[in-house]
């Protein structure tokens, strides 16, 4: 696999916010102030903006963006306001910077009480993990105190070594979490640290130096979490391990402490039962992917991408063209590749309106509803480790609904389909994919998708991204905003880029990919087609056939550092 460096873009010095009644005063130290942007579009690139979440200080108030914005805070409805500072913002790093020595005991620190603490706020709840308390699960390391100005009982300090953490458990409805950490870096390095929920990877999170060990700041990101049990668990990326940290802060809608055993569902079961009480399956990390060139793999395919889904292959008439006679090859020689490079192999597509096979028409509707669910159970028996499956394309009014899936199912064939992909492949990421999402009929996507989704059965969204190339990127990012409302993460399934001039392919790349790459809810992202002459849309091509990159490659290839 290759090393991610995804910066999530919603990492900063964060505040505490203090309610009081309907409204509230902000606690402003620490928080970067206008026009000191805390996010950057690119790894080494000027730091210009806001991400959705980030915080910012202007004249004296405290605002948090809705979205990406590069606007005045305050100025417009990408801006939502906290209050006023109290006391105004501070210009030191550290939120609670000590003076005293540093081989302080614990008797010294300003300790709190040994049960974690939680408080109420408007639209949600907040908890404070401390360390040996409930939700505290452990630290590759040990809980120390002998440098200052930590709060509780100490801070959990790691074995220098990459992969050692800290882990926590928590419980709470889903929706959007924010989770802040108080930290000292006393090292001149900044440190990053992988987030992982229930063992799958959500961010990289920087701690960046605090010029001492007795200094202390805080960092913050947002996510969007299922219900129930979560654990949470903060891996260092470097040997040098993570900073110390002295305590895990979650608010979000009835969150509190958990109990450490049974946070997380297993992920690797074998049993087929379609019941969810093991939980969602574990989503692979995040991937820049593609698909096979005119059904194969070329041999420079891994040098590039991390994920592979076949363009054609896979889909239901390639497969079983006449009744009863498979041809699965494709899959086979995919799903093989995907195995033995350790990559995650994506099926495209078991219920579309496209590209299925004309023999079914000619079925009674009782017949339809069983070849539909025979093909979904033997693709899944041949099949059983598929990471992700693109269960039902295309399903908006308007595209190409699988009219023989209504036939067989009635107005719920969209989440009766779903239920038996989970009923046959119950460890794979079941996808609602569509074209569109992003431009022009977002609010009828919507529309569509929110029954199945209401109902628990769609563990994903996929939106492909075709015809992106004239969008403005404000609206790219607010209608990717709202797919992400719908509490669910997103695949960009299908990207690509007409353009046969250079230099219109690489300005638009540089534009629109970092949107994709760091929004909070993209979990991975799927180009379609990366060779000249071999792509499904006319100028898409990032290589030429014996090699040679165009400019938007050579630019993506040092984005994510491949």
């Amino acid at each position: 696999m290759f090393t991610q460096n995804r910066a999530i873009g919603l990492i900063l010095i964060s505040c505490a916010t203090i309610y009081a009644g309907s409204s509230y005063a902000a606690s402003c130290g620490g928080v970067n102030e206008y026009p000191n942007w805390p996010a950057k579009d690119w790894s080494g690139g000027a730091y210009n903006h806001a991400n959705a979440g980030d915080q910012l200080v202007y004249q004296n108030n405290l605002y948090q963006a809705n979205w990406y914005t590069t606007t005045v805070p305050g100025s417009d409805a990408s801006w939502t306001s906290l209050g006023s500072c109290n006391g105004g913002p501070t210009s030191s790093s550290s939120s609670s910077s000590s003076s005293s020595s540093s081989s302080s005991s614990s008797s010294s620190s300003s300790s709190s009480s040994s049960s974690s603490s939680s408080s109420s706020g408007s639209g949600g709840t907040k908890v404070t993990i401390q360390e040996n308390t409930t939700g505290f699960c452990n630290v590759d390391g040990s809980v120390d105190s002998n440098n200052s100005g930590y709060t509780g009982s100490g801070f959990a300090n790691t074995d220098n070594a990459n992969g050692n953490g800290v882990g926590w458990a928590i419980t709470g409805d889903s929706g959007s979490y924010t989770i802040r950490w108080r930290f000292a870096n006393g090292s001149s390095d900044n440190r990053t640290g992988v987030l992982s929920v229930d063992g799958n990877r959500v961010s990289t999170e920087d701690f960046s130096s605090t010029g001492s060990w007795t200094s202390w700041s805080t960092t913050s990101t947002t996510v969007n979490l299922a219900g129930g049990k979560k654990s949470l668990r903060l891996e260092a990326n470097q040997n040098s391990g993570l900073g110390n940290i002295d305590y895990i802060e979650v608010s979000g809608p009835n969150v509190a402490a958990a109990s450490c055993s049974s946070t997380s569902s297993s992920s690797s079961s074998s049993s087929s039962s379609s019941s969810s009480s093991s939980g969602k399956p574990q989503r692979p990390d995040f991937f820049v992917g593609n698909i096979t060139t005119n059904g194969s793999i070329r041999s420079d395919f891994g040098q590039y991408w991390d994920q592979i889904t076949l363009e054609n292959g896979g889909k239901w008439s390639s497969v079983e063209g006449s009744r009863d006679n498979y041809n699965w090859s494709k899959i086979d020689n995919a799903y093989a590749y995907a195995k033995q490079n350790n990559v995650p192999y994506k099926q495209h597509t078991f219920v579309w309106g496209s590209q299925f096979p004309s023999w079914i028409n000619n079925l009674s509707n009782s017949e339809k509803a069983e070849e539909i669910e025979e093909w979904i159970s033997d693709y899944c028996r041949r099949y059983p480790d598929t990471e992700m499956i693109d269960v039902v394309n295309e399903s908006t009014p308007g595209h190409a609904p699988a009219n023989f899936a209504k036939d067989a199912f009635g107005n719920d064939w969209i989440i009766k389909s779903f239920q038996l992909a989970r009923k046959y492949c119950p460890n794979s990421i079941l996808i609602l994919n569509d074209y569109n999402v992003l431009r022009w009929n977002t609010s009828e996507f919507i529309d569509m998708a929110r029954p199945a989704i209401n109902a628990g059965v769609v563990d994903a969204i996929g939106v492909q991204a075709h015809g992106l190339e004239g969008q403005s990127i404000s609206e790219l990012k607010n209608n990717l905003n709202r797919i992400a409302d719908l509490g669910l993460p997103i695949y960009v399934s299908e990207y690509d880029i007409a353009r046969t001039n250079d230099q219109e392919q690489l300005a638009i790349m540089r534009e629109q990919f970092p949107v994709f790459y760091n929004h909070p809810s993209v979990v991975g992202i799927t180009l379609w087609g990366y060779v000249v002459g071999a792509t499904w849309r006319n100028g898409t091509g990032l290589i030429q056939s014996n090699g040679n990159k165009r400019p938007a490659m050579t630019w993506l290839m040092d984005y994510i550092n491949r």
